[in-house]
C-alpha cells in the first residue's frame, strides 16, 4: 500500500501532463489560407420574380470569395461576369466589366458582394403570353479560373 501511496503524485502529474494541448488562436490561425484560388460565389437575391418584358430590370445580389484576389479587369472591354438566360443558353449571353476587387499586384483574399443588374429581358415567344425563365451567372478570375455556376429562381416574364 505504501508503495502506491509513493507513485500517486507521478500518476496525477502524468495525467495532467498528458491531458494539456495547445489551445489555437485567432492569431496562430488565419482562417483565410483554406480559401482556394478559384472563385466562388453564392446567390444572396434575385428581384422582382415577376417583370415586364423591355421595361423592368432584374437585379443579381451574389456574394464572392477569392484566395488570391484576382477578380476583375482594368480593361472596361474585358468581361469577368456572364449572365445565361437558360431559355436560349447559345443566344442570350450577358457579360458584364468587373473591376478590380483588389490591387493588380498584391495576392490577398478577398470576399465581398456584387450586384449584376440586367437592364430588361424579352420574351422568345410573343404568342404564349407570360414566359418562366432561369439564369446562370458565373464569374472568371485574371488567370481564367470559373467560378461555381449558379441559378437563379423562376423568373416570369410579362408581356
Amino acid at each position: 500500500m505504501k508503495i502506491f501511496l509513493k507513485y500517486i503524485p507521478i500518476i496525477c502529474i502524468l495525467i495532467f501532463a498528458l491531458s494539456c494541448k495547445k489551445k489555437t488562436t485567432i492569431i496562430d490561425s488565419d482562417p483565410l489560407d483554406d480559401i482556394s484560388e478559384i472563385p466562388e460565389i453564392e446567390l444572396l437575391e434575385v428581384s422582382p420574380l415577376s417583370v415586364l418584358q423591355y421595361e423592368d430590370s432584374i437585379s443579381f445580389k451574389i456574394k464572392y470569395l477569392d484566395g488570391n484576389g484576382d477578380l476583375g479587369e482594368q480593361d472596361p472591354d474585358i468581361k469577368s461576369i456572364f449572365l445565361i438566360d437558360n431559355r436560349a443558353p447559345n443566344d442570350l449571353i450577358f457579360d458584364f466589366h468587373l473591376s478590380p476587387r483588389a490591387p493588380l499586384d498584391s495576392e490577398i483574399a478577398i470576399q465581398g458582394e456584387l450586384d449584376v443588374v440586367l437592364n430588361n429581358t424579352i420574351l422568345i415567344d410573343d404568342g404564349l403570353g407570360a414566359e418562366t425563365a432561369t439564369f446562370s451567372i458565373y464569374i472568371v478570375d485574371r488567370a481564367g479560373n470559373q467560378s461555381n455556376i449558379l441559378q437563379s429562381p423562376e423568373i416570369t416574364i410579362n408581356p
